[in-house]
């Protein structure tokens, strides 16, 4: 049997679903971002060397390439599925642990009651935060502080959202958080283990003018489960045990006065394991504001940290200047304060290799990117 390259089978896939599009006539779209540019970093390293690097993860937004689509069953019942795949344009190679479609593999069901989804998908923290966020996953973004927030997904999950006027509802139930052999915990054994669960309810006025959103998070550890990671770069907690407990629970909004927009929010975290017991305070605010083809995005946050003994404050800047609805150029630069004594927070921990300063170091980056859509 020959061996087909992730690209190859890339590439067959796409070719079968629209060869299905064309026979079925469904609604399908083929889209995609490339996303790239050029990062420096001071204080990398615990020589206070620097580094210059084309980022693996993510610009102003990571890349992917995708499809989704729907077919209409009748009566106002839809079948809806995603697929989504996550890759690094410095290197071209695949992400979320060299899966096919890492981001998003989904199959639902649509109405007006609502829709169900099952198979890999975001939780609800992703869902609560995509309003208030205004710099979004990006680089030097709230990944510095919880690299887990722009990668918050379940495997094996079950999910509902319906939205009753301006009321979103739903949660997601996985019955095996995450099989990739990084984190090797698939869960699936008939127990808790590698289980996780999420909810959230969030409101928009009809206008768009503001909005709130609640969420609450929780996955459990498992036999060979990753350990957590707190401070990213930094050793993580041993999480092998099916009572052990990662919960985040977040409240946010946004406010838009003429056209710029202001959102905040906070996120406590607490995790109860056998290992050890601790919580974590992330409080962010920022605004976005659109001039013409240019919008600039200033966000401040904080990160207090006690069981670590690490506190950091971040401030991030980006200006994006749009040629087309599809081609932009931005700059961003970023700037972390670490004013404890333990393990330093670092602004290139929204990427996948991390630099960290010294403890009580502080730590400057800055990205000059261009984006693609199609």
């Amino acid at each position: 049997m020959r061996y087909r390259s992730p690209v190859a089978s890339f590439v067959l896939m796409a070719g079968l679903l629209l060869a299905f599009a064309a026979k079925a006539q469904n609604n399908m779209t083929l889209y995609g971002v490339i996303d790239t540019g050029i990062e420096y970093l001071n204080h990398a390293s615990q020589g206070n060397g620097s580094v210059v690097r084309v980022p693996t993860l993510s610009g102003s937004v990571p890349s992917r390439l995708g499809f989704r689509g729907s077919e209409s069953l009748g009566n106002g019942l839809e079948v809806v599925f995603v697929l989504e795949n996550g890759f690094a344009p410095d290197q071209g190679g695949q992400l979320q642990g060299s899966r096919l479609f890492g981001r998003q593999s989904t199959l639902g069901l649509r109405g007006n009651w609502g829709q169900i989804d099952i198979g890999r998908q975001w939780t609800t923290t992703f869902r609560a935060m995509i309003d208030a966020d205004v710099i979004g996953p990006s680089a030097f973004s709230l990944a510095s502080l919880d690299s887990y927030l722009p990668n918050s997904r379940l495997d094996n999950s079950l999910s509902y959202y319906g939205a009753f006027g301006g009321l979103t509802v739903g949660g997601v139930y996985s019955f095996g958080r995450d099989a990739s052999p990084a984190s090797n915990c698939g869960g699936e054994q008939g127990n808790s283990a590698c289980n996780g669960w999420a909810a959230l309810i969030k409101y928009n006025d009809n206008a768009a003018r503001w909005g709130a959103a609640g969420a609450y998070e929780e996955i459990r550890g498992g036999p060979n489960a990753a350990p957590l990671t707190v401070v990213p770069g930094a050793a993580g907690i041993a999480f092998n045990h099916s009572r052990d407990k990662d919960q985040r629970y977040h409240l946010n909004g946004y406010v838009k006065i003429a056209d710029a927009k202001i959102g905040g929010g906070w996120l406590y975290r607490n995790i109860d394991a056998n290992a050890r017991r601790l919580h974590t305070n992330l409080y962010y605010l920022g605004v976005s504001v659109p001039i013409q083809n240019t919008t600039l995005d200033g966000q401040v946050s904080y990160m207090d940290n006690p069981s670590y003994g690490s506190k950091a404050t971040l401030l991030v800047l980006r200006a994006t200047h749009a040629f087309s609805k599809r081609t932009a150029a931005y700059i961003s630069a970023g700037y972390i304060n670490n004013n404890g004594n333990g393990p330093a927070y670092s602004v290139s921990a929204s990427s996948m290799a991390v630099h960290s300063p010294k403890p009580n170091q502080s730590q400057i980056g800055t990205l000059v990117g261009l984006r693609h859509a199609f």
